[in-house]
């Protein structure tokens, strides 16, 4: 009866070692190196496609009638966003165009400087 007691302790740590290394390992597989905002989007400014317009449309997005973006090095499918309405209030967007799916507004980045286009 001692026995048990004292394997089932035991049993259970190195159950709980084995999943907590699996854990930390299956963390780290898809690890990438992290980009600096200007690294990520490292530009030039283009001008906002119909396609974006759209989805800032289908998001009640109505922030951005003045925009201009950037495709990201990592992901072509997404993009960086500068919108304003008065070129004096500036916010920053993500747009993922084919998932339909916008996240902001956000602070503008301090080391990516607004377009000179508007």
């Amino acid at each position: 009866m001692e026995s048990i007691q004292r394997k089932l302790p035991r049993a259970y740590l190195r159950c709980g070692l084995m999943l907590l290394g699996l854990t930390c390992l299956l963390g780290t597989a898809d690890a990438r190196p992290k980009l600096l905002p200007s690294e990520q989007f490292p530009g030039p400014w283009a001008e906002v496609t119909e396609e974006i317009r759209e989805v800032l449309a289908l998001n009640k997005v109505f922030a951005c009638s003045q925009a201009m973006a950037r495709q990201s090095s990592r992901d072509p499918g997404d993009y960086l966003l500068y919108c304003t309405q008065d070129e004096k209030i500036w916010t920053s967007w993500r747009v993922q165009p084919a998932a339909h799916e916008v996240r902001g507004p956000s602070k503008l980045f301090e080391e990516i400087a607004l377009p000179h286009s508007y």
